[in-house]
């Protein structure tokens, strides 16, 4: 009856952002076996359960992976990678053992902060790692030029391809401070993506198609048409970037698509410009617009 009992209950694996955030998503193993290989980046965390009670987790290495049992559920192992290495864990449950071998690599991100309005602030994260990331959390911190930190928030980042910018746009208060964007900081926190899904850069077999619609001192229409030419669906950003003349971005939107196999759709990408750019202290005006795709397929192993 035991043995009956373990072969209904599959391993499973759970990608989450951070401890207290836990995704719903749940991965089944391909089959079912004791020792696990798995390679993760700092940032990343896994829940592990085979739906018994967890009795005891060994962690050799635990300023590599931080390992704890989930807040309120006894049946759940998470770990957390913290910094490149190796470790092993090895969790025994009621209904058996389970080892992980586990490989952390360093996690690299660029960052770039651009002051693009009253109160607005364009961050330009690059992710510099060779997998994609569903999304990533970040805590930007704005300083004076005093050096003085005023403002300090966490802000999420949606698909992070490799070697590829994507972009969100931070609001504060104007009338408190001035940011020195040469000497405000952003760094990563933590980062998601399923472990159970093979992800894949679909940027090539989305087509785009894009015309100014309208223009006028204040304010450009783009008009954008998107289609996904490949076999399987595809999910991503669109991010339609304004620039002066000197090519510094004045304005930013945004746009998340998500399209099965051959269809299409279009949205208008209204750039409302300035025509002083808080970055220079200059008055120039707006002089081109470029579009970024971060489009990619995620599908299940």
């Amino acid at each position: 009856m035991k043995k009956v009992m373990k072969n209904m209950f599959p391993l499973l694996l759970i990608l989450i952002v951070a401890f207290s955030a836990i995704s719903p998503l749940q991965v089944r193993a391909a089959k079912r076996s004791k020792m696990h290989n798995i390679e993760m980046y700092v940032g990343e965390a896994y829940e592990y359960t085979n739906f018994s009670k967890v009795k005891s987790v060994k962690n050799s290495k635990k300023s590599v992976v931080e390992t704890t049992k989930r807040e309120n559920d006894d049946k759940y192992v998470v770990f957390k990678a913290k910094e490149a290495g190796k470790a092993r864990i090895t969790a025994k449950t009621q209904s058996g053992t389970a080892v992980f071998n586990i490989t952390v690599k360093k996690s690299k991100f660029e960052y770039k902060l651009y002051t693009i309005g009253s109160g607005e602030i364009l961050a330009e994260v690059t992710n510099k790692n060779k997998v994609i990331f569903d999304e990533g959390k970040f805590r930007y911190t704005l300083k004076g030029t005093d050096g003085k930190e005023y403002a300090s928030e966490e802000i999420t980042v949606p698909a992070l391809m490799p070697n590829s910018k994507s972009y969100v746009k931070i609001y504060f208060g104007s009338s408190a401070f001035e940011p020195d964007v040469s000497q405000s900081e952003i760094k990563m926190i933590s980062l998601s993506r399923s472990p159970n899904r093979k992800y894949t850069n679909a940027n090539k077999k989305f087509v785009i198609k894009d015309e100014v619609k309208s223009q006028v001192d204040e304010k450009v229409v783009v008009s954008v048409t998107y289609k996904n030419d490949g076999k399987v669906p595809a999910k991503g950003y669109l991010y339609v970037i304004f620039y002066d003349p000197s090519g510094l971005p004045i304005e930013f939107v945004n746009r998340f698509v998500s399209l099965k196999a051959g269809s299409s759709d279009t949205f208008d990408a209204t750039g409302y410009l300035r025509m002083i750019n808080l970055t220079t202290g200059q008055r120039e005006p707006y002089d081109h617009y470029e579009i970024i795709k971060n489009v990619y397929t995620n599908e299940l192993k």
